[in-house]
């Protein structure tokens, strides 16, 4: 045995090996691989000559799958003696592999040795002629060329591979060094990268690189190991194990800190300083100082806190607990009670009192000093025992300062004092909050400006009223006022109130001020808008008071100068404020008067004038006691006028223009001070969208075109006050003095001469407004409309623009020039006689004639007949056209197919007839109604034709004896030899001969028994003869003499083979001479002597026969032979005839000439009476009906040819019996059969023709005449209709030029034309032809598009609904579940908190130290037994200098801050001086207290133990609700994201574009849920509202009239009414936040589709990737790897 061995550097993928052999290739040889170096082969493939010889047990053949090891012999072949080849594939092609990155295909492969072994040669049989060795020697193996073709072997990790080190790169080699990557090393790039192994290593599949994963230790650790028992653990997510962990770190993943360090919680985990030691005090903790290693609250674990002993505190257990001493390591508890170390002094130097500190008032929430027992009380805490706050302090609670300070708002609270326990403060009426810093619900602030006096409505001197009456504005005055008022016309309003007064040198304007509430000084404003260029320099400002000044009251310092000023108003400005400020004192009512003098001192302006908006009273911050007195008052004032928060009130700007710190910190306040209240909304129900104003200014918010604070008023240019707010004035430019209307009736100041609401129309009877032009109605109408003209109530039966023309169902023509009054329509008769059938008719302008416009079915210009296609007599009264029933079996669009009278059809389609066309055609059946008659399909030789055509229901043929089937196309049972044309004959299977007496239909053969033969089975088998029934005798036929073996039935003779004869054709024939089989014909003269001995003795016997049959039948019966054959023919002439066929080409002629014929003789019979005018139709009709009958004779000579040679034909088909010609003269006889039918139907239509043909010659004798005449203008009208017909053909050409895109005439050979069968074409794109069809095709693509996208978003609309209905309702449930639970849960934690309490409280009392009296007894001898080295005296006087020193200190947080550690020192110190009295008084009242305390625990307990039973159930109840509520949200949440499915499957972005999806849908299903239930909330609140705003007014006129009896009703109505304001505020709060989610949602949804849209250009860009890759999948897979 030889080998060749190939070694290679590394592993690699091996695929194909050619070997081109020198010498004969080997007779037995085998290919085997190695892929660990050598150390173990396994066999490719076996090649042998003779596999059974060579490889014995081996299989043989084509492999079947790809691990199969077989021995082939193709390349073991003798020849060729050179260059032959031996070719193996690792991966057979005939194989279909499914994945070719399976380990099964890989592990195939991979090679790193490769050996062939050649184990026998061939010697071409010399070995067997000569057994010497030395035979063999000339015989060896030689090789011209081995291929090996593959890849380095890299397991999908690496695109190239690189030479190892030192060896040389050459082209066209491939080397065994993959160049690594996702993380992999190794010569095949067979392992993961140093940690790189939180993933098994596996090789890269697909479009999966199935890269190495760096290992999670949290820069703890530098390497780690794969353990695939953690990878199972978590899933088959991550099985990196972390080695060697540091800094002090431990757990898989370096997570964890090792014992006795803690996770810093305010570090990352990957911090190096993460793990930080425990330093817990050995004296106080347990558990060899360890410490809690991790924050864990559901276990209870806090990092770094120490576990300390019992009575130990503190995060290291480094500090006694709260009433424990002494802290000490020999201590098992740690610290001692504060009493035990007192009990050696004596018993009368130390109080007795237990420690009564409240530890939420102590520093550090301590409680006793554990040395003194003093109290040291937080900041804002008071008290011996330190449980009382400060005064305008509250909440004692473990806040470092213990109380929180009251922070009145100084305003809104009388003072700032609060409740100690909740804060609230006292707040003035209708002010809310614990502070008292906001309004009640339906109350407001009233704002800075809240003291303004419109000028509009102030008394001003001979005030021109004219647009203040629109207003209800009533101004009494003397001299030169004017009120102007000014719409928004869409600006932004610079003023207040209506408008302005406009005023003139010497006019003045008087304010009446009556509603101060707070006696202080205010700055005085007056607002305004020059008119004029410059300074109006004398302004004279009086204020004139009620009475003498308050002498003790804030304005007692006022002087009477005061009350007077002289301003200027310059023209740069828009507000003045008059200095010195004005002081006014509450309850009294002032006169301001205004005179406005000389607006320029040096010249005279009379025509001067300025508009006047308001006056303004602004309280000044200065005279508001909480801006002034302390240091935080001018801070406070300081920050007001630093952002000039009383600007926006002087110029009378929005509030949107306030700084928000002057809303937060002042605004509310100053409102509360100086009105001493809030004020109450009243928004108009009518004008106000709801009852809730602003909080700041009690603006409501109004309705459309609605002003005013109270939304009660229309705004100027509006009017119509009510639900909807107000309509515009829209006054109009032209006809009104401008835009201003009554607010109650909206009537414009019309112009002259103008008319309307608008001042827009011109006077009745006018129109074309402004230029009034009188009404044109012909004399039918009186008014028209001002601006089109048209006429208004047109009478006499008009109607139109200008009444001139007649309403529908008159006519005439009623212009007055005409004068044709408009008179019913007569169709036939009028509409009110009941005899009309037509809706509108006209008058011919040329006859002067009605012309009606008639009803469906109806025709002429009365309709007076039935219109094409009804039937009926409409001419009299009652009667009417009805419509044909014909059963849709008519094409309407022909005229004639009913008689107009009867109504019987007349052209029936689809092959039916009948008086409706209910019926086939004889030849027809089916159902008629339905168009469904299919011609009969009967088998023309089993079929019986004398009795007729087939059911015209069922289409059953008759069918002949013994022949069955719906077309008569099978013979009965037991029958066959349908081809007779007579029916079916039977078997007579012989019932001993044959198994059965059913035979082959075609040719009768029936299935014969054993011994028996012939078709009846009653003969002997084949090649025997004789009687089966008594014996067969074998033929015994001469195989070279006879014809066949088979030899005659009865006689035994055998059928020779010409020249041979004998019964067996085992010698020569008469005639002939030889030796059989070769015989030869005597000779000629034989033949011929033979030949006449032959004819004599015919002759002679003929002659004998005939006269034996003249002697029996006399002379004429020796001529019944020939008239026999006579009468045959003519029979067969007579079959002939009847069963002629016809080709497809005459059957539609006939066809087209029958319907013709039939249309021309209904038409004829229809138009007898206008003969007149169908004479030459008539002639032209003869004429086709003379060449239709020649051309029927010769189609009939052709037929009758055709049917003889048909009838040869199939009597040659019946006997030979051949299935597939029997099918075809089936076909071929229902041809006939059908030709037959429609040549019947045809000899009566032509029979018909010639009748009428009889008659129109008679009718042309008597018409000739008229006839004539008729035809000469028949033939002018056709020359001028020839004439038309040149001019359309002249213009044809551009016409196709137009329509087809080429001049044809009239064809053009490329684009065709008018009357061609073809217009446009591929290359005629001009044409409205393809234009049109181009624009129908993109119509029907964009409509199937539309239809497909409507489809999809309707089911995915559905979808969404489905999800969104479900989620609405599990919200629900779940909202409820959790109200139930949260209210369980709450009422078990009371009672559980309680028990607990009761419980610690009894088990402290109990393990307390010192409880029994042995205990107090020896603990006060202890007492007794102390010495205190002070005297009392010493004691006193220490207390004293220690009270000085605290008396005297001033900065006591400054001395707090920097004393604190010595104060715990001093505390400790005081702590040891007085535990003996803490412990001795602390002991006597224990017993009590206990006593006390069982009791009160054992009726807790009782309590405690029902509320925690019923809390159990509630709980439990609870819990299913939740478990069901669960369920079902889980399946909402499911079908809502179905539709995400696909999108799942993308890479990074499309992951973030389905969590931004499921995060819309999410917000989505709460916004709709949350709507709904903000919209029910805010209907129902409306609702509420306004039946209480309704009860509310009622209650208020039952008040007018017993109000001193239901002054409780009113409140409770206030109440309710409150109430409502308040809910609906919320609901409308909640409705906006709503809708700005709404609107987020809708931003993110149009994200979503341009997500959507990229996700789509994504999917085809992947889908043209996908393609890509499997392309070259399928190239690699038959060339090379197609990765290295």
């Amino acid at each position: 045995m030889s080998s060749i061995q190939l070694d290679l550097e590394a592993e690699f993928h091996f695929t194909h090996l050619i070997l081109t052999f020198r010498t004969f290739r080997p007779a037995a040889m085998l290919i085997e691989r190695s892929f660990d170096f050598g150390k173990t082969w396994k066999v490719y493939r076996y090649f042998a000559y003779d596999c059974n010889d060579a490889f014995p047990g081996v299989k043989k053949g084509v492999p079947t799958s790809i691990n199969d090891v077989v021995c082939e012999s193709r390349y073991s072949a003798v020849e060729p003696s050179t260059e032959g080849e031996v070719i193996f594939r690792v991966l057979p092609p005939n194989i279909h592999i499914d994945n070719p990155y399976s380990d099964e295909v890989q592990n195939l492969l991979k090679i790193t040795n490769l050996r062939v072994n050649f184990t026998k040669l061939h010697t071409l049989g010399d070995q067997l002629l000569d057994s010497r060795l030395g035979i063999k020697e000339k015989y060896y193996y030689a090789i011209y060329d081995m291929v090996v073709r593959g890849s380095c072997s890299c397991y999908g990790h690496a695109s190239r591979c690189l030479p190892l080190p030192g060896v040389e790169d050459k082209p066209g080699m491939v080397h065994g060094r993959c160049e690594c990557t996702h993380n992999t090393k190794g010569l095949n790039c067979e392992s993961c990268e140093d940690f790189y192994n939180d993933l098994p290593w596996r090789p890269a599949v697909g479009k999966e690189s199935n890269a190495c994963k760096r290992c999670n230790c949290n820069n703890h650790a530098s390497m780690c190991h794969f353990d695939s028992q953690v990878y199972e653990d978590t899933g088959f997510v991550s099985g990196g194990v972390c080695d060697d962990c540091t800094h002090n770190t431990q757990g898989r993943n370096c997570e964890e800190c090792i014992p006795y360090y803690y996770q810093d919680p305010e570090r990352e985990l990957y911090d190096p300083d993460i793990c930080q030691p425990c330093n817990c005090d050995s004296r106080g903790s347990v558990d060899n100082a360890i410490c809690d290693s991790r924050s864990d609250l559901v276990a209870g674990l806090l990092a770094g806190r120490c576990h300390c002993k019992t009575n130990v505190d503190g995060l290291k257990c480094d500090r006694c607990k709260a009433g424990y001493w002494n802290f000490s390591s020999e201590n098992p508890e740690g610290c001692q009670e504060m009493t035990e170390d007192y009990l050696s002094q004596p018993r009368s130097e130390w109080p007795r009192k237990p420690c009564t500190c409240n530890t939420l008032g102590t520093i550090n929430n301590e409680g006793c000093n554990v040395i003194s027992g003093e109290c040291a009380c937080k900041r804002f805490v008071v008290g011996r025992d330190c449980n009382q706050c400060l005064p305008q302090h509250y909440g004692l609670s473990e806040h470092p300062d213990g109380c929180q300070p009251c922070d009145c708002d100084p305003g809104g609270a009388l003072d700032n004092d609060c409740d100690v326990l909740n804060g609230q403060c006292k707040c003035r009426p209708h002010v809310s909050g614990r502070k008292c810093d906001v309004p009640e619900e339906g109350y407001y602030v009233a704002a800075l400006d809240y003291l303004t006096y419109e000028a509009e409505l102030a008394r001003g001197s001979e005030l021109y009223c004219e647009e203040a009456s629109l207003f209800g504005i009533r101004s009494p005055g003397r001299r030169n006022c004017q009120v102007v008022m000014r719409g928004l016309d869409g600006r932004e309003a610079t003023w207040t109130g209506l408008g302005f007064m406009r005023v003139f040198e010497g006019s003045y304007l008087e304010f009446d001020i009556e509603n101060i509430e707070t006696s202080m000084d205010y700055d005085f404003v007056i607002r305004y808008e020059p008119q004029f260029r410059g300074t109006w320099e004398n302004v004279m400002v009086t204020i004139e008071r009620p009475g003498p000044l308050d002498p003790n009251g804030p304005c007692a310092n006022t002087r009477p100068t005061d009350d007077q000023m002289v301003i200027s108003l310059p023209d740069g400005r828009r507000h003045v404020k008059l200095f010195p400020p004005v002081c006014l004192e509450a309850g009294k009512h002032y006169k301001v008067r205004i005179d406005f003098r000389r607006s320029n001192a040096h010249t005279d302006s009379p025509s001067a004038s300025i508009l006047i908006d308001s006056i303004v009273l602004i309280p000044r911050v200065e005279s508001i006691n909480f801006y002034s007195g302390s240091l935080i008052n001018d801070n406070r004032r300081q920050e007001f006028e630093r952002y000039r928060c009383s600007e926006t009130f002087y110029e009378g700007q929005n509030l949107a223009t306030v700084p928000e710190v002057c809303k937060d910190n002042h605004l509310d306040s100053i409102g509360f001070q100086v009105f001493g209240q809030a004020y109450s909304c009243q928004c108009d129900g009518t004008g106000s969208k709801s009852s809730i104003c602003s909080y700041l200014g009690g603006q409501c918010e109004c309705k459309t075109n609605v002003v005013g604070r109270r939304c009660d008023h229309c705004a100027p240019a509006t009017y119509g006050f009510g639900p909807e707010g107000c309509k515009v004035c829209d006054c109009s430019p032209v006809g009104a003095l401008d835009n201003f209307c009554n607010q109650q009736t909206g009537q414009c100041k019309c112009r002259p001469n103008t008319y309307g609401r608008q001042c827009n129309e011109c006077q009745p009877g006018f129109w074309k407004f402004p230029n009034c032009q009188r009404c044109e109605c012909n004399g039918h109408a009186d008014t028209c409309d001002s601006y089109t003209g048209v006429c208004h109530e047109c009478r006499d039966n008009t109607t139109g623009a200008n009444c001139d023309v007649c309403v529908e169902g008159f006519y005439g023509d009623p212009r007055l020039e005409v004068g044709i009054a408009c008179r019913p329509c007569p169709c036939p008769g009028t509409v009110d006689s009941g005899h009309s059938f037509a809706d509108r008719c006209s008058l011919d302008p040329r006859t002067k004639d009605v012309v009606c416009e008639c009803a469906e079915g109806y025709a002429g210009s009365r309709c007076d007949v039935c219109a094409d296609n009804y039937f009926g007599d409409p001419e009299v009264p009652g009667g009417q056209c009805q419509s044909c029933d014909c059963n849709n079996n008519i094409d309407i669009s022909r005229p004639g197919n009913c008689d107009g009278r009867t109504g019987k059809c007349q052209r029936c389609l689809f092959n039916t007839f009948g008086f409706h066309c209910e019926r086939c055609q004889p030849g027809y059946y089916g159902d008629a109604l339905n168009q469904e008659c299919r011609e009969c399909v009967c088998n023309l030789l089993g079929t019986n034709q004398t009795i007729g055509a087939c059911d015209h229901e069922t289409g059953q043929c008759p069918c002949l004896p013994n022949v069955l089937g719906l077309e008569c196309d099978r013979c009965a049972a037991s029958h066959w030899k349908i081809a007779s044309g007579s029916g079916c004959e039977a078997c007579a299977c012989d019932p001993i001969g044959s198994y059965s007496d059913q035979c082959n239909e075609f040719d009768g053969q029936c299935q014969c028994r054993p011994g028996f033969g012939g078709r009846q089975c009653n003969q002997c088998e084949t090649n025997y003869y004789g009687d089966p029934r008594v014996e067969c005798l074998s033929c015994n036929c001469n195989r070279e003499g006879s014809e066949t073996l088979q030899c005659d039935h009865e006689t035994g003779w055998c059928e020779c083979r010409e020249g041979i004869g004998g019964t067996k054709c085992d010698e020569c024939a008469r005639g002939y001479t030889g030796q059989a089989p070769y015989c030869q014909p005597c000779g000629e003269c034989f033949d011929n002597w033979d030949i006449i001995l032959t004819e004599l003795r015919d002759r002679t016997q003929g002659l004998i026969a005939a006269a034996g049959e003249i002697k029996q039948t006399g002379a004429t019966g020796a001529y019944s032979l020939e008239f026999d054959s006579m009468e045959e023919k003519i029979e067969d002439v007579r079959e002939i005839l009847l069963s002629a066929n016809l080709t497809s080409q005459s059957l539609a002629s006939l066809k087209e000439l029958i319907a013709e014929l039939s249309a021309n003789l209904t038409s004829a019979s229809l138009n007898l009476e206008g003969l007149e005018q169908g004479i030459d139709n008539t002639t032209q009709r003869k004429a086709l009906a003379t060449n239709a009958l020649a051309d029927l004779r010769v189609q009939a000579e052709e037929l009758r040819d055709d049917a003889g040679d048909m009838k040869a034909k199939a009597t040659k088909l019946q006997e030979r019996n051949v299935e597939g010609a029997l099918n075809l003269t089936r076909h071929a006889g229902e041809r006939s059969r059908a030709a037959q039918d429609r040549v019947g139907l045809t000899e009566v239509i032509i029979s018909e023709s010639e009748r009428n043909r009889r008659r129109t010659e008679t009718l042309l004798l008597h018409m000739g005449d008229s006839f004539n005449r008729t035809q000469a203008e028949n033939e002018a009208k056709l020359a001028d209709l020839s004439g038309l017909l040149d001019g359309v053909e002249d213009s044809m050409p551009d016409l196709n030029e137009h329509v087809c895109d080429h001049r044809g005439d009239p064809c053009d050979a490329l684009c065709g034309g008018a009357g061609c069968d073809k217009c446009g074409g591929l290359s005629c794109n001009e044409g409205l032809v393809n234009i049109v069809e181009l624009a129908l095709t993109f119509a029907e693509d964009a409509e199937t598009e539309l239809k497909k996208k409507e489809a999809s978003a309707d089911e995915l609309l559905r979808g969404v609904s489905g999800a969104r209905r479900q989620s609405d309702v599990a919200f629900d449930l779940a909202k409820m579940a959790f109200e139930l639970t949260l209210q369980g849960l709450n009422v078990s934690s009371t009672y559980k908190a309680e028990i607990n309490k009761l419980l610690m409280e009894i088990e402290e009392y109990f393990s307390t130290p010192g409880s029994s009296p042995n205990e107090i007894k020896e603990l006060a001898e202890q007492v007794l037994a102390l010495d205190i080295s002070l005297r009392p005296e010493q004691i006193t006087v220490l207390a004293q200098r220690i009270t000085l020193t605290i008396e005297s200190l001033t900065d006591i947080d400054t001395i707090i801050d920097a004393t604190r550690n010595d104060l715990a020192l001093a505390q400790q110190l005081k702590e040891r001086a007085d535990q003996a009295k803490q412990r001795a008084e602390g002991t006597l009242g224990v017993a009590e207290r206990v006593v006390e305390a069982l009791a009160e625990a054992g009726n807790a307990q009782s309590g405690a133990e029902a509320a925690i039973m019923d809390a159990s159930g509630d709980i439990e109840a609870t819990q299913n609700h939740l478990t069901q509520i669960t369920s079902e949200t889980s399946v909402a949440f499911e079908r809502a994201n179905a539709s995400l499915l696909e999108v799942q499957m993308l890479e990074t972005r499309v992951e973030q574009v389905k969590a931004k999806y499921q995060l819309n849908q999410r917000h989505l299903e709460d916004t709709n849920s949350a709507v709904d239930q903000a919209d029910l909330k805010a209907k129902k609140a409306a609702n509420d509202a306004r039946l209480l705003e309704d009860k509310y007014q009622a209650v208020v006129t039952l008040l007018n009239e017993k109000s001193t009896s239901a002054g409780d009703a009113r409140r409770r109505a206030e109440e309710l009414k409150n109430s409502a304001n308040k809910l609906a505020f919320e609901a409308r709060l909640k409705l906006h936040a709503l809708r700005d989610i709404e609107t987020d949602f809708k931003s993110n949804e149009d994200l979503l589709l341009d997500y959507e849209g990229v996700i789509q250009a994504m999917e085809e860009d992947m889908t043209e990737y996908n393609e890509y890759i499997l392309q070259k999948t399928e190239f690699y897979a038959v060339c090379q790897s197609g990765r290295r």
